[in-house]
């Protein structure tokens, strides 16, 4: 690697990094964010935790947990460890120099870095970035070991263990691999490819079945808690029971394109360069280029027929897309790139950094005072909530007790956010007065019939989301939301009623 290529790489991941932790804290926590903030704790204090498909694997709330422990709790250090993730995604591309090639893993790590989805969601924490990152590894580090480095086996078993401890998206993850080789296996042939693979196996019988051993060592572990929960070693059918019910009933549905128009809107960056380099190299592809494209496609397949609609599933279906751009970018913008093309890349370049700024430091919290939204913006917790919490914990500082009354949908992310306030989690009682009281729109007339005289009250936005009717859209006003946000359909949100003491006393 020569001198200009290491201060590229450097200069890329300090980006990464401060592109990452700018501003980590501003934006509000979202309910997920707030859970996950809540089980680090109590696995910080009391030492308790059990897996729960619910909430994911356990490995988000073991590192999480912490972090807490050497720096403290709050909104910097929740998001931390996606942050971590996100920047060491970043670097993973140098594994892959020598398959891509030099400038080719450059760019493959350059889009990692910009990407509107890959970065926001690296400020967020779930265990999305973190699954992106161990899943890319496994595969740099199997390539590596096409190329003789044995030892990097096992490695892609603990990076594999990485994600299946860190979210269900390993059995989904396992076909969608399957798709993948079986399409390399067609590509070179049934027969002789499948005789070959049998070699291979046969030559690496050592470090694969110690990459498999430490695959089993490291999830039974985790998930039985270093077997304080024995009776969760039957981990993977709790989840695929657990989520398979989730499929069915769409908890959380939506049409089968809903991913499409994200993934046309934000990472068109990504599949637009793919596509041009796989149409480009048609009947010349290597066998890992087809392995990304089948792994690619089924992975829009699939997530377009599961149940479950969020955004931040993108992250997971553009993946393996990214090296396939990667290269396409490097000959773009190589001496053999034309004009065109050029010109093209850096318009895409441009829009993209716009959408990633857009989405990750302008409008990453919706609200219904504001008529700008994002798609990647989910159910997401509003800067009218952001202001009542630091309100609160100004209170908290005073010294009265309770500093607040809470009951409703605002204990999340209020029990987490408020932690070492005194607070009553409940509708106050008669006789109570204190400094601040938030409760359901329902219970606004309990409240006040409980407080009596000498509060005023707020009625303002707890959680608010982008209701997509895109039966209201049209081109024109798609293109008008791309450069302004506008949306063309309304914002809802979900309220709450704020109860301010103004005569400042603390009892009848």
């Amino acid at each position: 690697m020569t001198r200009r290529e290491k201060a590229c790489w450097l200069a890329l991941l300090v980006l990464a990094l401060v592109l990452r932790v700018w501003d980590l804290g501003e934006r509000p926590p979202h309910h997920d964010e707030a859970v996950h903030g809540h089980f680090s704790h109590e696995l910080l204090v009391k030492g308790s935790y059990r897996y729960d498909p619910t909430y994911h694997g356990p490995l988000l709330f073991f590192v999480t947990a912490g972090i807490f422990g050497l720096l403290g709790e709050n909104l910097v250090t929740l998001r931390l460890y996606p942050v971590i993730a996100g920047v060491l995604l970043v670097a993973v591309p140098l594994l892959l120099r020598r398959r891509l090639g030099a400038r080719a893993a450059l760019w493959t790590g350059l889009i990692l870095a910009i990407s509107p989805s890959f970065l926001y969601y690296s400020r967020f924490a779930r265990e999305d970035l973190p699954v992106s990152f161990f899943t890319l590894a496994a595969v740099a580090l199997f390539l590596l070991v096409r190329r003789g480095q044995w030892r990097a086996l096992p490695w892609a078993g603990a990076m594999l263990a990485g994600h299946a401890i860190s979210k269900e998206t390993i059995y989904v993850l396992a076909p969608l691999w399957a798709v993948g080789v079986f399409g390399v296996l067609l590509h070179l042939r049934l027969g002789p490819a499948f005789r070959r693979s049998v070699a291979w196996l046969e030559r690496h019988a050592a470090p694969a079945a110690t990459a498999v051993l430490v695959f089993v060592i490291i999830t039974l572990t985790s998930f039985t808690v270093f077997f304080i929960h024995p009776e969760d070693v039957a981990f993977p059918l709790k989840a695929f029971q657990y989520w398979y019910h989730q499929h069915t009933i769409q908890r959380v549905g939506g049409p089968w394109f809903y991913h499409l128009p994200r993934l046309a809107l934000y990472e068109f960056l990504i599949l637009g360069a793919a596509l041009a380099w796989v149409v480009r190299r048609r009947g010349r592809l290597h066998s890992v280029e087809v392995f990304l494209l089948w792994w690619g496609l089924s992975s829009l397949a699939m997530y377009a027929y599961l149940g479950e609609k969020v955004p931040w599933l993108l992250t997971h279906q553009i993946l393996p897309f990214v090296p396939l751009a990667g290269m396409q970018l490097a000959r773009t913008f190589s001496p053999r790139g034309k004009p065109w093309s050029r010109a093209m890349a850096a318009v895409g370049l441009a829009a993209t950094a716009w959408s990633a700024v857009a989405v990750t430091y302008l409008f990453p919290a919706t609200t219904t005072s504001s008529d700008r939204a994002e798609l990647l913006v989910f159910v997401q917790t509003t800067p009218e909530a952001g202001a009542l919490a630091r309100e609160g914990m100004a209170l908290g500082a005073s010294g009265e007790s309770p500093a607040a009354a809470v009951s409703g949908e605002a204990t999340w992310p209020l029990a987490w956010q408020w932690l070492g306030i005194p607070v009553y989690w409940d509708i106050p009682k008669g006789g109570m007065r204190p400094p601040l009281v938030v409760c359901d729109p329902d219970r606004q007339d309990q409240v006040a019939g409980n407080l009596g005289a000498g509060y005023r009250f707020q009625r303002i936005p707890l959680r608010a989301w982008w209701v997509e009717e895109w039966s209201q859209a049209s081109v024109g006003k798609v293109v008008r939301w791309f450069f302004t946000r506008i949306t063309w359909s309304p914002v809802g949100a979900s309220d709450v009623v704020v109860f301010r003491r103004t005569d400042g006393g603390e009892g009848p």
